[in-house]
């Protein structure tokens, strides 16, 4: 990104053409799961360039600050081209670049004005001192970091208990791979009544589940998370009248649960949530009440809830 003053610097793909001249073969891919992110100033004399490494989801990983008083925007692009090729190879980027035609891909500039690239100015150091962690551009390997996210989502449930009832879940996801994770959820709904004929009885539902996560796809700022696996939990059961043949307290709930939710992010780090799920129950339960043959409430063969949260992620 060229900031205004800054436009006769090289655009990305001739920033890239240098960085791939000094390292000798193709190093970009748009599927990559890390990028780097450049953005090139100036003020007054002085051509500042800022760059991030970031993950997949667009977090910073490293950050460095190059500066150059050099006439002219070549010396600054020739530090921050050796910088991105030490960030990706520091061996090959040790070795003399490969000579020819590479650096004609940065048109702006006269081929005169480039210094030897095995030699780039000294930068001064910038001011303030950044911190320790930022004074270094460095890739860690992505399987050594996993993303974390914790949220909390307010639920609509429509047949886990007796018609609509609202309920809150607080959901903990890890995703070890590109794509695939985990999840654990912990979810509560306060009790509904159900009344059929002379019965009528409370229904509460606490349940946890333990999901296997796939990341469906996602953007800079969207991610569709798709997630399966069992929903165990128990009714809490409160007969109001008649005399219960179906004693009150505590049954059951076993479900295999299908869902998907998306995130949207709102800065680094936060985001909201929506999406849904399915059960199917694996131990149908049913409540009867004395002097009464039909249930009065029974679990549907299918059921479901929507949610909305707010959560975080980390690193």
């Amino acid at each position: 990104m060229r900031a205004e003053g800054a436009e006769q610097c090289p655009n990305a793909r001739a920033l890239a053409a240098e960085v791939e001249r000094r390292l000798g073969r193709a190093v970009f891919d748009v599927a990559a799961e890390r990028s780097l992110e450049i953005e090139v100033t100036r003020f007054g004399n002085i051509y500042r360039s800022d760059v991030y490494v970031r993950d997949a989801a667009g977090q910073a990983l490293g950050h460095r600050q190059l500066q150059s008083d050099e006439p002219g925007c070549s010396a600054l692009v020739n530090a921050t081209a050796l910088a991105l090729a030490l960030v990706i190879d520091p061996e090959a980027a040790a070795r003399p670049p490969a000579p020819a035609g590479a650096v004609a891909a940065f048109d702006p500039l006269p081929p005169a004005a480039l210094p030897a690239p095995a030699a780039p100015p000294p930068l001064p150091e910038p001011a303030p001192a950044p911190a320790p962690d930022d004074t270094k551009l460095r890739l860690p390997a992505p399987a050594g970091r996993t993303p974390v996210t914790l949220s909390g989502r307010a639920q609509l449930l429509a047949g886990l208990v007796p018609g609509l009832a609202p309920g809150f879940e607080l959901a903990f996801s890890a995703r070890p791979t590109e794509r695939l994770g985990y999840g654990l959820t912990a979810s509560l709904s306060p009790s509904h009544t159900a009344t059929r004929g002379i019965g009528s009885l409370d229904v509460g539902l606490s349940r946890v589940s333990a999901l296997l996560t796939f990341d469906a796809g996602h953007s800079e700022s969207l991610r569709l998370v798709l997630g399966a696996g069992p929903s165990v939990g128990a009714f809490h059961v409160a007969v109001r009248t008649p005399a219960p043949v179906t004693d009150p307290g505590d049954y059951w709930f076993l479900a295999a649960q299908l869902g998907a939710g998306l995130q949207v992010k709102v800065i680094d780090g936060i985001f909201v949530e929506l999406g849904g799920a399915a059960f199917v129950p694996l131990k149908r339960q049913e409540f009867l009440v004395r002097g009464q043959s039909d249930p009065v409430w029974r679990q549907p063969l299918l059921s479901g809830l929507g949610f909305l949260g707010v959560g975080a992620m980390f690193p």
